[in-house]
Order: C-alpha cells, then sequence, then structure tokens
C-alpha cells in the first residue's frame, strides 16, 4: 500500500455533477403571474448547517435563493463489480507521429457510488418550486455527466467515461416553525442524488508490448502418440501428441495482421457504384480531380491516416508528414484532409489535385502498420504532359460514359504506369 492512488476522481466528478445543475434561472412574477425580474441560482459544495450560518451571521455573505451540495457517503458498488479483471490495454502517448510498439494498461477501476445531498433554500414557494422543476424534469430516472481516464495512464487521446447519476425521486419540504419577528422566513427542500463513479488504482510504471502480428503453424500428423486405438485424449496432457511433428514438410501457416492492406482500386467521376477498376495503364484527365477513389481490402476500420506518396515532393500543396513504426520503414506522406472508412473492407476519398509531375501513391495508414496502392498491381500513378499534337476534341471514356474534354498542350493526363 505504499504507492498513492489519487487522481481526484471524487473532486471531478462532484465539480462536473454541481456545473450540470449551476445554471439555473428562476423568475420573480407579478399577482397577475407576469414576470418581472429574474435571478441566478446560487449553488455551493457546503453542508446545508453551514450555509444556514452564513445566512443567519452579521456577514449574511450568502442571499436566497441558494443550493448547497455535499456528500453524505462514498460505499463500493458490489452490483457493478462481477470479476477480478486485469483491466484495459489503450496504445501509450507518443510523439512526432511515432506509433509506438507498447500499451499502457488502465487498471480495473473500483465502482463506488456516491451520495450527494442537495438542500435548495429559498424566501418564497415559488422559487423553490421553480428549481425542482428545473431538474425535476430531466433526471426521470438519471442523468449522465461526463469525464475522462485520469491523466496518469498516458493514454494517446482522451477516453470518456460516462456516469449515471441517480435521482432518489423524493424531495422533503420543510417549513419554519417557532419564529419571532426578526427572523426572516425561509422554506426548504431536501433530496438526494448517487453518483455511479469510478476510483482508479495506481498506473503502471511499464507498458506492455502491442501484437500486432501473429503467425501460427499447423502440423499434420498420422496418428496421436501413446494412444493405440488413435483416439483424442480429454487433456491435452500429452505433449508429445500436442508437437504433432511425425509427418514431414505438411505444414498449414496461419497469419494474422493488424495493418492494412489493400487489393482493389476504383474510381469514379460523378454517378452511382465505385466507378471503373483501375489496373497498369489506365489513363485518367486531370481535369476530373475531384474524382472518387474507392480502396477495397482489408482491416479499415483501424485507420488512421490516408496519404499520398510522391517522388517529387512539389506535387502537393501542403506540408509532408514522418510516420514511425515498430514493424514498418518510415514513411513520409501528403495527408489528405477526409476520407470515409465504409466498413472494414472499403474506404473512399476524393482525388485531389497535385500541383507537378511525378509518380505517387495513395497510402492507409493504422498504428500497426501501412499498405500502398503500389501493392496492388505493382505500379505508380504518375502525372505525364498530354500529346502537344492532341486534338482540339479528345474523346476519354470513364465509367462506361462519353466524354468530351478540351485538351490544350499545357494540359496534363493522369496515367498509371
Amino acid at each position: 500500500m505504499q504507492n498513492q492512488a489519487f487522481h481526484f476522481e471524487i473532486e471531478d466528478l462532484i465539480t462536473q455533477f454541481i456545473a450540470a445543475f449551476d445554471d439555473c434561472v428562476i423568475k420573480r412574477f407579478t399577482g397577475s403571474r407576469e414576470q418581472k425580474d429574474q435571478i441566478s441560482v446560487r449553488y455551493v459544495y457546503a453542508p446545508k448547517q453551514r450555509v444556514i450560518y452564513d445566512i443567519i451571521n452579521k456577514g449574511k455573505n450568502l442571499t436566497l435563493p441558494v443550493v448547497s451540495i455535499s456528500i453524505s457517503q462514498i460505499a463500493r458498488d458490489s452490483t457493478r463489480v462481477f470479476n477480478k479483471l486485469d483491466g484495459f490495454y489503450y496504445p501509450a502517448a507518443n510523439t512526432n507521429n511515432e506509433y509506438a510498439a507498447f500499451s499502457n494498461q488502465v487498471l480495473s477501476p473500483v465502482p463506488v457510488n456516491i451520495s450527494v445531498n442537495m438542500s435548495i433554500i429559498g424566501k418564497y414557494q415559488t422559487d423553490i418550486e421553480q428549481i425542482l422543476s428545473n431538474f425535476a424534469a430531466y433526471t426521470n430516472p438519471y442523468l449522465v455527466i461526463s469525464w475522462k481516464i485520469p491523466a496518469a495512464y498516458n493514454l494517446t487521446k482522451t477516453y470518456e467515461i460516462r456516469t449515471e447519476v441517480d435521482w432518489s425521486g423524493s424531495i422533503a419540504l420543510n417549513y419554519p416553525g417557532d419564529q419571532t419577528p426578526a427572523d426572516n422566513y425561509r422554506v426548504t427542500a431536501d433530496t438526494n442524488f448517487t453518483i455511479k463513479g469510478w476510483l482508479f488504482p495506481q498506473a503502471p510504471s511499464s507498458p506492455v508490448k502491442n501484437i500486432f502480428f501473429i503467425d501460427a503453424n499447423f502440423y499434420a500428423t498420422s496418428q496421436l502418440s501413446g494412444n493405440p486405438h488413435r483416439m483424442l485424449y480429454s487433456t491435452l496432457e500429452d505433449y508429445a501428441t500436442l508437437s504433432a511433428s511425425n509427418i514431414a514438410g505438411v505444414v498449414e501457416t496461419i497469419s494474422i495482421s493488424a495493418a492494412p492492406t489493400i487489393t482493389n482500386i476504383y474510381y469514379a467521376n460523378g454517378g452511382a457504384g465505385i466507378g471503373q477498376q483501375l489496373s497498369a495503364g489506365y489513363t485518367l484527365n486531370t481535369f476530373n480531380s475531384g474524382g472518387i477513389i474507392t480502396l477495397l481490402g482489408k482491416r479499415f476500420q483501424y485507420t488512421t491516416h490516408v496519404g499520398l506518396c510522391s517522388n517529387n515532393i512539389n506535387s502537393f500543396y501542403g506540408t509532408l508528414t514522418s510516420f514511425n513504426f515498430a514493424y514498418y520503414p518510415t514513411i513520409s506522406c501528403y495527408l489528405l484532409d477526409n476520407f470515409t472508412i465504409v466498413n472494414e473492407n472499403i474506404i473512399s476519398f476524393r482525388m485531389p489535385t497535385l500541383t507537378a509531375y511525378g509518380t505517387f501513391n495513395f497510402v492507409i495508414i493504422d498504428e500497426a502498420g501501412y499498405d500502398t496502392t503500389f501493392s496492388v498491381n505493382g505500379s505508380s500513378f504518375s502525372y505525364v504532359a498530354a500529346p502537344s499534337a492532341a486534338p482540339e476534341n479528345t474523346y476519354i471514356f470513364l465509367d462506361d460514359s462519353l466524354t468530351i474534354l478540351q485538351l490544350d498542350q499545357d494540359d496534363v493526363l493522369l496515367q498509371l504506369t
């Protein structure tokens, strides 16, 4: 118990709880129920007894109406404890666009119920009723507040935690009893809430290495060793059987990868569908920049960036961004602003306009690695100058439709070579 596990969880939850209510405004009405004024309600974190003391002392630090918030109990919630989990793993924070080979472990937090007392103190009955209406209509039966995993876990981004806040549903009204003429009249309403929060243990000091690739070899066998009837054992204690190495050369290898794989490239210049499949030698006209490029493949759901790589850095409007990987070579590319992940097998984006000649490829990037369109056909896209003797009207087929394009010696073609 020498390690101190303190991440301000309770303070953050109470702050979020008060912030959810602390914008209440009540109105004052005339006898004909017409509004004549409005007052902001003050919320303070203090027990009701202290608030009442401040009201009646000579300094009169507080004015009515006021709402006091205080914690009455913190208890472990056994209904949210399922088993002894080891926690969760998230990518470790890194700099310079470097995808680290490690993740940080978020140990399983302890679920706690924070019981909160709310006391509303007002001078008029209508003030109390308006404050009650302000939250009672929206906490049926609960509300949700948002906070985050503590910063001590050093994660790559902010991970949201949504915490349920249950209202008891009952309100106790208290009216003043014996009073002297000098006493100020006040009405109090007491209710309570339960915040279903979490207390996190200390963040681990060392990260855990990520698994991006798994290779498994399966060996064929003609018999199960030690079993004369060649029947499968009911246990896994016969390690000679598990080796299954008595038939040489018969091996099946299965590989699992977290990196993306591109298998097909399509281009569409408007219209329905994904358009024409691109292969070596296919030509597009640069007047059609802005058309939709669709890539088919695997594991696109984890894509973090889509970029362009070129042998001419002048081909791009913006700057190049470098990425370092644990198991892939460093890559530099121009990042596209927008892309759409249709599903794990389809991703699409608009064809950008390049500013210079040169070869280039599209790149799909995730935390495990990347793949380029060069791997599909073994060739790269390139900008080439159009023939100077090109006819005034050049006919190019796109998506099985006829397009008439005006070309001159300054026009260029986009070609897959």
